[in-house]
């Protein structure tokens, strides 16, 4: 028994190595561009909708109860553009009554709440790092014509007042970016008070290609690391054999 716990926690230390040479950290350029993978609603037996179950969402905390329920997500897809970093963009659709097919928006596709049409852009430039997060303080919603002012009040364990939580992978150049902001209140939208929450996930893709990943977090692992993991592994594999032969 001695033998398989130690050839165990040789295994999981080599998945430990490898999860971590998956993660990188970096500071976005000017011009990159973040995609928007898009919200999949989920549903229950009877139709009724229960969570945005992958891809991009925002949320609004109706209930105050300073969490967010799968009922409260809205689903999210993008825009002509998604997230150019560096880049302000200019108000998207905002109206009465359900998005029509002339309704546009940079960052995010025009989308549907409470029966009226909303978007999201910046007035200033998103940048920052993975270390130091990202720079939302220009972040803005509007909706049914009103501007919601969603630039700070962050709520939520790990959250800082007008900055976005950003973790890059390095596979495929995927990356997720959630932030909580609080709207002032009084604020004139009818918002006021309202926790907010946004959560967005995708890929990096510019016509130069992501390079975004400089230096790993890990240090790449000597080929005698690689010999343990290996070793490792394989010493499960032949515990795990000499069990079912006893």
């Amino acid at each position: 028994m001695h033998f398989s716990k130690s050839a165990f926690s040789l295994a999981i230390g080599a998945v430990g190595i490898m999860t971590a040479m998956a993660t990188h950290a970096a500071t976005l350029s000017n011009g990159n561009q973040l995609t928007i993978t898009a919200g999949v609603n989920a549903y229950d037996a009877n139709g009724n909708f229960t969570n945005v179950s992958s891809g991009s969402w925002f949320a609004w905390d109706m209930n105050g109860n300073s969490n967010i329920a799968g009922i409260e997500k809205h689903a999210l897809s993008m825009g002509t553009t998604g997230i150019i970093t560096g880049v302000a963009t200019s108000a998207g659709a905002s109206h009465l009554g359900a998005p029509d097919n002339t309704d546009t928006n940079a960052i995010t596709a025009p989308w549907e709440f409470l029966g009226n049409t909303g978007s999201d852009y910046t007035t200033i430039g998103i940048t920052g790092s993975t270390e130091n997060g990202l720079n939302m303080s220009g972040w803005t919603v509007t909706w049914n014509g009103r501007l919601i002012n969603t630039r700070g009040g962050a709520w939520g364990t790990g959250f800082i007042d007008g900055v976005g939580n950003l973790t890059l992978s390095g596979i495929n150049d995927f990356y997720t970016l959630d932030y909580h902001a609080t709207v002032p209140l009084n604020d004139p939208s009818g918002f006021g008070g309202l926790k907010y929450a946004l959560h967005l996930e995708g890929y990096c893709s510019t016509p130069e290609g992501c390079d975004l990943y400089p230096t790993p977090t890990t240090p790449t692992p000597e080929a005698s690391t690689y010999t343990m993991m290996l070793a490792g592994l394989g010493l499960v594999g032949l515990a795990a054999r000499r069990r079912r032969n006893e």
